[in-house]
């Protein structure tokens, strides 16, 4: 084989292998980002079950299924926070 053909095989294969990775990186992203809120639903449907006999609620919307999706611990923290404060 000629040089020239090894060259543009192995540039095919570099270009081909940054397109795969440029698609694969936002589905990543919005899949995890999908597991979390998943999670966090069902963190706050717990939260309010439990809730309902201690006299707190949360709102359920997707703002706040986001947010706590999004932020974890900290975000159910600062829901509660607002809640209470603002509630």
């Amino acid at each position: 084989m000629e040089v020239g053909v090894i060259l543009a095989t192995l540039l095919l294969l570099l270009v081909l292998f940054l397109i795969v990775r440029l698609i694969l990186g936002p589905i990543k992203f919005i899949t995890k980002l999908f597991i979390k809120c998943g999670i966090a639903l069902l963190v706050l449907v717990g939260l309010n079950f439990v809730g309902l006999y201690l006299g707190f609620h949360l709102p359920i919307n997707p703002v706040s299924v986001l947010g706590v999706g999004f932020l974890g611990i900290p975000g159910l923290i600062l829901l509660a926070v607002l809640s209470y404060l603002f509630i």
